[in-house]
C-alpha cells in the first residue's frame, strides 16, 4: 500500500514555495497559502481613484495566511502581497505597506528582515488574520521619493514638504474605519496623512487639530469589538452609536496622499477589516461584523471525509478549514483510528490513496493549524473496485489516410492482438526471456514499472518496422502518449534500430529523474558517442512526444562528418528539436546514430537496463512511411485514429468547434504555469491584456490544478470581456467573446464527486450572466440554462460522467459561467469542457 498525493495536492506543494510570493522561514514554515495579484484602484493598484470609489479595502490576507508567524508578516509587507502602481524606479521593495518601524534590522531595509511580532505582525484571531500594533508602525500606499538616506520611506517627511508623495485619492472627503480586536495599555493609538515619522507636526500637512495626525486616542478607550470611524472632515467615533470623540475640521489629504498607523509604545492594538471610502459611500455594511479578539485553539474535529472509490485508490476529500496549516489522513480496514496507518501534510483538500481493490477502507481526517493538530473526525468509508475495461483498438477502427501501427495501452503489450500492424493486422510485443512487468490498467492505459526490481529489464520487441530496402533513405516516425509525472526513477525507453545496410540505432529515454523537472535524452546519436538532450518539465501529467527519423546513406557526397540519421523531435505538438544539446537552435538534429544495431529493423519499447521505470502509456503509434517521416506536427492534426485515446494537440479542432478548455496550461493558454485567471494563460481574442477566464465569486473555492478544476460555493466565467461590471436585467448588449448565435451544447465530464445524491448542492452555468441571480442578464431568467443537484450532475442522473447541456440562449457576442453554490457538502472536479454547435 502506498498514498501519493493528487496532481491538485502536488501543485498546491509547489505553489507554496515557488508560485512568487510565498514567504517562508529557514524551516519551511508560514508559507503563504495564496498571493492576490497587486489591486488596483481601491486597494492602492493604478494610482489615484475616483472619489466615488473605494480607496482602500484590507483584511490582512484573510484566506491567504495561516501559520502567523514572522514569514506572514514578511508576506504582508511584500510587493508580491501589494505592490505600488507606479513606483519610484529607485524603489527596491515597491511594496503598497511599508514597516516604518520594527521590521528590518536597524531599520535598514537594505538589511535582513528581523520581524518582532511583539510589536507588530499578522496574528489569528481564533485562525482568521488580524494585524497586530504595539510600538510597531506602518504606511500604506508611500511610494518612494527622491531623497537620500537609508529609508526614504521612513521619517522622511517635514513640515517643509511642498508636495506628497503617496497613492491614495484623498483629496475629497472620506472616511477611515476599522474594527477593534483588542486592545492593553494607555498609549496611544494614532494615524497620519503624508507622515512617516512619529512627530505630527512633520508633514506637509503640519501639526495641531488641522494637521496630519487625524487620529490619537488612547488604546484603553477604544472598544474592542466595535468599529472606528475617522471622518476628514467630520466626527471621529469610536463606536458608530456612541458620542463622536473628536472632530477633523478640515480635508487633510491630496489626490497624491498615503497613510501611516502607529500605536505608541507600552500599548498594543489588535485591528481587522480596514476600510478607507469616500464618506459618500458605506463600504463598511458589505465587511464582516466587528468581534473581540479570540486567540486561536486546536481545531474541532471536521466532518468526516468524503470517499469516493476507483480503481486500487480512494479519493478523499473535504472543506478547507479557515486556518488550517494541512490535513492529517488515517486509513485502515477498521473503522477505529487507533489502528488505522497516518498519513501526514497534505494541504489540499483532495488526495488519492492507492489501496488494495475488493477491501472496504475506513478513512479519517483531522485538522492541524498554529497551535497544534485537532481531532480526528468519525469515519468515511469505500472499497476500491476495478473499472470495467477497455475497447481494445482494431484494425478497422484505423480510418484516417495514414496506415498506423498502434498500441492503445488497453492491454499489456505482450497480449495477442495488442498492437495493430499498418492498419490491417495485430500482433504483440515479443518480451524473450524477460519479465514482462508491462501491466494494463483497466481504463485504457498502462503501467511500467521495475521499481522494485531495478535490474529487471522489461521490453518488448516488434521486428519488420522499418520498410524493406536495400539502401536509402529508410524512414520511421514514433509517436506516443506518455505520463512520467509519478516517477522518481527512469520514465520509457522507446528504441528503433534500422534495418541492412545501417548498423545504426536510435534510443529515445524520458528521464524524469534529470534536470530540474525531467529531461528528454537521445542516448549517444551524436558524434562520438555524445548523448542529445533537452531539459522538459516532466511533472505535469501526460505529454504526447513525437520523433522523425530519416537515416540516409552514409556514402552519400551530401553526408558531413557522417551525420546521415536526421531527426525531428516535438511535444505536444511543438518542434524542440532546436532545445537539444549538441544541436543548438537547428530544428532538425544531424546525428550519426549509435553503432551496434546489426540492421535488426525492430523497435523495442520498456526498459534496458539496471536503473528503476515508472511511467503510464496512454498509446503508441509508429509508421515507415516517408510522406509520415516528411510531416510536421501541424500536418498530422487530424490524421492520428481518434480510437487510440487522447489526441491533445494532434486532434484538431471540429468545424462546429466554438471552445474547447482543458484547463491545462499545456495545452490550452500559453503552455506555461500561468495563473489561469491571467491573459498569459488565456486572453480575449480582442485584447491581449484581457483574462479569458475570471473569478465572479468565491476565488478559493476554485482550485485549477493537474489538467482540471475543483469547484465548491464558487463561480468563474469564460469570455467576458467586462467581468468588474455585474450584468444585469436592464442589458441592452452583451459583451463575450464566444459566439453563441447558433444552437450550440456545452459538455464537460465530472471526474471526481464526493456527494450524495441527497446533497442540497447545485451547480449551475449561465450565458451572459456574471451574478449569482438568474434574472440578472440580458436573457433574464432564461440565462440560466443549466442547473442541477450536484449528487446527480451528470447525464443519467449519475454522480459522475459526462455533462450535457444542449441551447440556443446567446448571442454572436456571448460569455458563459460555471457556478457550484454555497450548499455542496463538497467540491468536484471537472475537466475537458467543450461547446461546439449543434
Amino acid at each position: 500500500m502506498n498514498v501519493r498525493l493528487s496532481a491538485a495536492s502536488l501543485y498546491l506543494l509547489t505553489c507554496l514555495t515557488a508560485c512568487g510570493g510565498g514567504g517562508s522561514d529557514p524551516a519551511g514554515s508560514g508559507d503563504v497559502l495564496a498571493v492576490p495579484p497587486a489591486t488596483s484602484g481601491g486597494s492602492g493598484g493604478e494610482g489615484p481613484v475616483e472619489a466615488d470609489a473605494i480607496i482602500l479595502s484590507e483584511n490582512f490576507g484573510d484566506g491567504q495566511f495561516s501559520n502567523f508567524d514572522a514569514a506572514d508578516t514578511e508576506a504582508f509587507f511584500s510587493e508580491a502581497y501589494k505592490a505600488l502602481a507606479d513606483a519610484n524606479p529607485n524603489d527596491t521593495k515597491p511594496s503598497f505597506y511599508h514597516p516604518t518601524c520594527c521590521f528590518y534590522e536597524g531599520d535598514d531595509p537594505a538589511g535582513p528582515v528581523a520581524v518582532n511580532l511583539e510589536q507588530m505582525g499578522i496574528v489569528s484571531d481564533n485562525g482568521n488574520p488580524a494585524m497586530l500594533l504595539n510600538t510597531g508602525r506602518f504606511s500604506a500606499g508611500q511610494n518612494r521619493p527622491d531623497l537620500t538616506g537609508t529609508d526614504p520611506k521612513k521619517d522622511s517627511t517635514t513640515g517643509d514638504d511642498v508636495a506628497t508623495w503617496g497613492e491614495l485619492n484623498l483629496s475629497q472627503p472620506y472616511r477611515i474605519s476599522f474594527c477593534v480586536k483588542e486592545t492593553s495599555g494607555s498609549r496611544n493609538m494614532q494615524v497620519y496623512v503624508d507622515n512617516n515619522t512619529s512627530s505630527e507636526s512633520k508633514s506637509y500637512w503640519g501639526g495641531g487639530s488641522q494637521g496630519s495626525r487625524i487620529f490619537n486616542v488612547p488604546a484603553d478607550q477604544l472598544v474592542a469589538g466595535k468599529r472606528v470611524q475617522i471622518n476628514v472632515p467630520g466626527d471621529i467615533l469610536l463606536d458608530p452609536e456612541a458620542t463622536p470623540v473628536d472632530v477633523r475640521p478640515v480635508q487633510v489629504g491630496s489626490s497624491t496622499s498615503f497613510l501611516q498607523f502607529r500605536v505608541e509604545g507600552g500599548s498594543s492594538v489588535i485591528f481587522d477589516d480596514l476600510l478607507v471610502e469616500p464618506q459618500t459611500e458605506d463600504g463598511q455594511a458589505d465587511l464582516p461584523a466587528c468581534n473581540v479578539f479570540v486567540p486561536a485553539t486546536a481545531p474541532d474535529a471536521p466532518d468526516a471525509p468524503a470517499v469516493t472509490a476507483g480503481d486500487g485508490q480512494l479519493t478523499v476529500s473535504w472543506l478547507d478549514v479557515l486556518g488550517a496549516t494541512s490535513y492529517d489522513l488515517a486509513y485502515g480496514t477498521a473503522d477505529d483510528v487507533a489502528s488505522a496507518t497516518v498519513v501526514s501534510g497534505a494541504v489540499s483538500p483532495q488526495v488519492l490513496v492507492s489501496l488494495a481493490n475488493g477491501t472496504e477502507y475506513f478513512v479519517f481526517l483531522r485538522v492541524n493549524n498554529a497551535v497544534g493538530a485537532g481531532e480526528w473526525s468519525a469515519s468515511g468509508s469505500a472499497t476500491p473496485v476495478a473499472p470495467l475495461g477497455c475497447n481494445l483498438t482494431a484494425p478497422g477502427d484505423i480510418t484516417t489516410s495514414i496506415a498506423w501501427s498502434a498500441w492503445d495501452g488497453c492491454v499489456s503489450p505482450d497480449t495477442s492482438g495488442a498492437l495493430v500492424l499498418k492498419a490491417n493486422t495485430t500482433g504483440s510485443l515479443s518480451y524473450g526471456t524477460d519479465e514482462i512487468l508491462f501491466g494494463a490498467n483497466n481504463n485504457g492505459t498502462s503501467t511500467l514499472d521495475t521499481t522494485a526490481d531495478s535490474g529487471a529489464r522489461s521490453k518488448g520487441d516488434i521486428t519488420g518496422v522499418v520498410a524493406d530496402a536495400d539502401g536509402y533513405p529508410q524512414y520511421f516516425t514514433l509517436i506516443a502518449r506518455v505520463d512520467a509525472s509519478a516517477s522518481t526513477a527512469r520514465g520509457l525507453e522507446a528504441e528503433v534500430v534500422f534495418a541492412a545496410p545501417s548498423d545504426q540505432r536510435a534510443k529515445l529515454l524520458l528521464r524524469p529523474d534529470q534536470g530540474s523537472d525531467g529531461r528528454i535524452q537521445l542516448e549517444k546519436v551524436l558524434a562520438g558517442d555524445a548523448t542529445a538532450q533537452a531539459d522538459q518539465t516532466m511533472t505535469d501529467d501526460y505529454h504526447i512526444y513525437h520523433l522523425s527519423y530519416t537515416l540516409l546513406d552514409p556514402t552519400d557526397v551530401s553526408v558531413v562528418d557522417g551525420n546521415n540519421l536526421l531527426i525531428s523531435v516535438y511535444r505536444d505538438g511543438v518542434n524542440i528539436s532546436d532545445q537539444f544539446t549538441g544541436t543548438p537552435g537547428d530544428t532538425v538534429i544531424a546525428a550519426t546514430g549509435r553503432s551496434g544495431g546489426g540492421g535488426a529493423n525492430r523497435m523495442r519499447i520498456g526498459e534496458d537496463s539496471s536503473s528503476g521505470y515508472f511511467s503510464v502509456v496512454d498509446w503508441i503509434l509508429w509508421s515507415n512511411a516517408q510522406s509520415v517521416a516528411e510531416m510536421t506536427a501541424d500536418d498530422l492534426v487530424g490524421e492520428l485514429p481518434a480510437s487510440i485515446g487522447e489526441l491533445g494537440f494532434y486532434a484538431g479542432a471540429s468545424s462546429s468547434a466554438v471552445l474547447s478548455e482543458s484547463f491545462d496550461a499545456a495545452t490550452d493558454g500559453d503552455a506555461s504555469t500561468s495563473d489561469f485567471f491571467t491573459a498569459g494563460y488565456k486572453s480575449i481574442s480582442s485584447d491581449a491584456a484581457k483574462p479569458f477566464h475570471n473569478s465572479t465569486g468565491g476565488g478559493s473555492g476554485t482550485v485549477f490544478a493537474g489538467g482540471s478544476v475543483s469547484l465548491a460555493n464558487a463561480r468563474f466565467s469564460l469570455g467576458d470581456t467586462d467581468p468588474a461590471t455585474d450584468t444585469a436585467d436592464t442589458d441592452t448588449v452583451t459583451r463575450g467573446d464566444i459566439d453563441l448565435s447558433q444552437p450550440y451544447v456545452v459538455r464537460f465530464d465530472v471526474t471526481v464527486n464526493p456527494n450524495p445524491a441527497a446533497d442540497d448542492g447545485k451547480c449551475q452555468v449561465y450565458v451572459d450572466n456574471n451574478t449569482s441571480s438568474s434574472s440578472k442578464s440580458i436573457h433574464g431568467g432564461s440565462s440560466k440554462i443549466f442547473e442541477k443537484s450536484v449528487g446527480i450532475i451528470a447525464d443519467g442522473d449519475q454522480a459522475t460522467g459526462t455533462v450535457t447541456i444542449a441551447s440556443s440562449v446567446g448571442t454572436a457576442t456571448s460569455f458563459l459561467q460555471v457556478r457550484c453554490d454555497s450548499k455542496l457538502d463538497n467540491p468536484i472536479t471537472i475537466d475537458n469542457l467543450v461547446v461546439e454547435y449543434q
